[in-house]
């Protein structure tokens, strides 16, 4: 094999890796505790959990495309910007799923809304 290029597109740094594995840990965990929440409630929809699907599916372009656009950026000079775009788009994207699993959680059983549980994070969501 010959190789093209100067090298490889990108290298992904740890805390790169990290936050990528984060994003898909996260949004497997949405799903199972969709599912399972949806079984609880008796109200389980193939066409919401297609939907819910289709949601993570966009969310995982947007992290491919953070990908492309930070390695693009590196290999042509002069582009105006060099941001790094991994970690914040994967750190967004956690933190929606977050506070995803935290609502289903929430609409299945209610009573925990007011525990110190929830209350610890609404904290950290507000700051």
């Amino acid at each position: 094999m010959i190789p093209i290029g100067p090298g490889p597109f990108i290298t992904l740094t740890e805390g790169e890796i990290w936050a990528i594995v984060a994003v898909f840990a996260m949004m497997l965990f949405d799903v199972i505790v969709g599912v399972v929440c949806a079984l609880i409630r008796h109200d389980f929809k193939s066409s919401k959990m297609r939907e819910g699907l289709g949601h993570k599916a966009l969310l995982i372009l947007m992290v491919c495309l953070a990908f492309f656009v930070q390695g693009f950026a590196l290999h042509v000079a002069d582009l105006g910007f060099d941001v790094p775009l991994i970690v914040p788009v994967c750190v967004y994207i956690t933190l929606m799923e977050v506070a995803s699993v935290l609502e289903t959680i929430k609409d299945t059983n209610p009573e925990l809304a007011d525990t110190p549980l929830f209350k610890l994070f609404e904290k950290r969501e507000e700051a």
